[in-house]
């Protein structure tokens, strides 16, 4: 497994709710629109699924979500909550929607949101997913169903095309010409074989540098066509580089797998008058996979691995029997050109578990590179086998 470390210093967040100062430079929807905020460049016009996508405003930024039940939107977390407090949850009265794949200039719907439903402890990194409830059906939705995670780690390991359809600015958020879009415009993108999740919790896409996605359509939906379903993967979180970024980073984008969340689908469901459990749960996990500084659950079997770039090479693996730490295994890690000049050596461990619990560490010596040394917890988890 390669080793790639996570590019969050060229992430992009769309804002939701912000603090009154960044409040006050987001009201024009022009260059400064904030450059954490994602849009569609260079996007097909009347996408096909357009009627997917809905334009929604919250405390003077703009957004983007998906429609997935004539009375729930799914769009990202961090649209409707409060950067710095990320509990801190926007009041659905402050919350616009307008049509499904409509003009924004015909105006909004009337058509409004009643609950806000988030994880307190969502991140940019993880859970960066909200539903809306509405008031009253706002359109009948195209999409079929969410895709399980099983079936989003299949598409990625296949790098599958993927749809994205949103209302974000149409050029470059350094671009003072740069606007918000009034129409829905579409993305198709490869999803990331070799990203840092495997799809495991979020999924990651490759842009061609040209096409993708900016400021105003974050939230918005990123789904694919199987046969004659139209699945729902997840809503759009951020990325980085060209066309809406810095043009010598690589493109890319990334968002939350949406059919993990099944205790917030349950809540969204009720509240919007469907069925509980109309969205089966994902798969039961049964393993662990550690890569390049995230932590993911794996999609099948007993095997687990710890793949991370340290500043040091000798490393090993200690097991918790017993109250007590017994060493299982150690390596000296080779340098890695995908892992970042501060942390050169890629350290990695595999291993098989069988049912139960299990608590590892892994261990790094004092030695050149790590004055005092580094240690690293981590727990790899099978439930029993079920029936059927």
């Amino acid at each position: 497994m390669t080793a790639r470390f996570p590019r969050s210093t060229h992430r992009r967040i769309a804002a939701g709710l912000l603090s009154p100062l960044v409040i006050g430079i987001l009201l024009p929807p022009s260059a400064y629109a904030s450059a954490l905020t994602p849009r569609v460049i260079n996007g097909v016009a009347s996408p096909p699924y357009a009627a997917a996508s809905v334009a929604i405003e919250t405390s003077g930024s703009y957004c983007t979500a998906g429609l997935w039940k004539p009375r729930i939107l799914i769009t990202a977390a961090h649209c409707v909550t409060n950067e710095d407090s990320p509990a801190l949850v926007s009041a659905p009265s402050d919350l616009i929607v307008y049509p499904p794949g409509a003009d924004r200039n015909a105006g909004p719907s009337p058509v409004t949101v009643t609950e806000v439903i988030v994880d307190p402890q969502w991140s940019k990194d993880k859970d960066d997913i909200a539903f809306l409830v509405l008031s009253a059906p706002l359109g009948a939705p195209i999409i079929t169903r969410m895709a399980t995670q099983d079936e989003v780690v299949a598409l990625t390991k296949a790098g599958a095309l993927v749809s994205y359809v949103g209302y974000g600015l149409t050029g470059p958020s350094g671009d003072e010409n740069s606007t918000v879009s009034d129409v829905p415009f579409g993305v198709t993108e490869r999803l990331d074989a070799e990203g840092d999740s495997g799809g495991i919790g979020t999924f990651e896409t490759i842009g061609d540098g040209k096409h993708g996605t900016c400021q105003g359509d974050s939230g918005g939906p990123w789904m694919t066509q199987v046969g004659s379903e139209l699945l729902y993967i997840g809503p759009l979180s951020g990325g980085g580089g060209p066309p809406c970024d810095d043009p010598s980073d690589f493109s890319w984008e990334y968002g939350a797998v949406a059919s993990r969340h099944v205790s917030l689908i349950n809540r969204a469901l009720v509240a919007g008058g469907e069925p509980a459990a109309d969205q089966a749960p994902a798969s039961v996990r049964t393993c662990t996979r550690v890569s390049g500084w995230k932590t993911a659950e794996c999609v099948g079997g007993t095997s687990w691995s710890y793949d991370r770039c340290w500043e040091a090479p000798k490393a090993s693996l200690q097991k918790l029997v017993e109250d007590s730490w017994q060493t299982v295994s150690s390596t000296m890690a080779k340098r890695n050109p995908d892992c970042p000049k501060r942390y050169p050596y890629n350290v990695v461990f595999t291993g098989d578990e069988p049912e139960g619990t299990v608590r590892f560490r892994v261990v790094l010596p004092n030695q050149k590179g790590l004055r005092g040394g580094g240690a690293e917890r981590f727990v790899v988890t099978h439930p029993a086998p079920s029936g059927g």
